[in-house]
């Protein structure tokens, strides 16, 4: 979630990683869920002992759960910031 926070801070046109005009949901779905499976192999390529790997259920629930949020992140902003 980190990292779609920081890439929808650049306000770069070609990273789809907000639903709008521009950007169909899917495209911002498939992005967001691209970033959350980067961040699971990080995880687990992770040479610290003391975590264990993700299972591949606990890989799913995970990137679903970011693909989640990133969809939601506008209206989530404006719960927050309203």
């Amino acid at each position: 979630i980190a990292e779609a926070l920081m890439l929808r801070s650049t306000q770069n046109p070609s990273i789809e990683i907000d639903v709008s005009t521009s950007s169909e949901p899917l495209q911002v779905a498939i992005t967001a869920g691209g970033i959350a499976m980067n961040a699971i192999d990080k995880r687990n390529n992770d040479k610290d002992d003391t975590s264990e790997k993700f299972t591949m259920e606990e890989s799913q629930v995970v990137s679903g759960r970011v693909v989640g949020v990133v969809m939601r992140m506008r209206e989530l902003e404006e719960l927050l910031v309203g």
